[in-house]
């Protein structure tokens, strides 16, 4: 997230907005678009929230907006396009938006907490801790310890050491190799989720 002052003034304004919410229902991830016109963000964020039966499934919502050429296209204002694999860091992010809303829902309700598809949601990313680098929100126990989610031992030992780099230094120190703890990072969120394919999902909070 960046923040950019800027001059108030603007050329033109507008009231006519449209959003698109996207709600993506069971383990195949059907989905249904519907239009909302002439209404403000939070009552378009309503009508996702209504359509999404409270977070009962997985929802989005975009702005649909015109390109200088007049193509027809969209903003994203909250999550993405669930059937998309995220490439970066910000689509990461986004992902987690949708599931954190629908497995927040289901920890009120005392559900279990698993995505449509029956796989839990794990979280990668380093913390001022020494240990485990995975998560697991909205649980009894959020960070989880690594011995039990069934890893093998030598990738149990990679996770502690790459979270270790992280926390064994002062906080307003750089890292001595930034790049390759990150490529390392990689190497491991793919290793994870290897082990882990048909169990959970573990999302990337860290890199690019």
């Amino acid at each position: 997230m960046r923040w950019v002052e800027v001059d108030a003034k603007a050329s033109w304004a507008r009231e006519d907005a449209r959003y698109r919410v996207f709600v993506f229902a069971g383990p195949s991830l059907d989905v249904s678009t519907t239009d909302v016109a002439e209404a403000s963000v939070e009552q378009a964020l309503d009508a996702a929230r209504t359509l999404a039966i409270h977070d009962e499934h997985l929802w989005s919502l975009a702005l649909v907006a015109l390109d200088a050429g007049g193509e027809e296209g969209l903003v994203w204002l909250s999550g993405m396009d669930y059937t998309r694999v995220p490439e970066t860091q910000a689509q990461w992010r986004r992902r987690g938006e949708m599931q954190s809303r629908l497995l927040s829902a289901r920890s009120r309700a005392g559900r279990p907490l698993l995505l449509p598809n029956g796989l839990r949601v794990l979280r990668m990313f380093p913390e001022w801790l020494p240990g485990s680098p995975l998560w697991e929100s909205f649980g009894d126990d959020y960070r989880l310890p690594l011995d039990g989610l069934g890893l093998p031992p030598e990738l149990c030992d990679a996770l502690r050491r790459w979270n270790d780099a992280w926390s064994e230094r002062d906080v307003e120190d750089p890292l001595p190799d930034e790049e390759a703890w990150t490529a390392e990072g990689l190497r491991l969120h793919a290793a994870v989720q290897r082990v882990l394919a048909g169990v959970a999902e573990v999302r990337r909070e860290f890199g690019p």
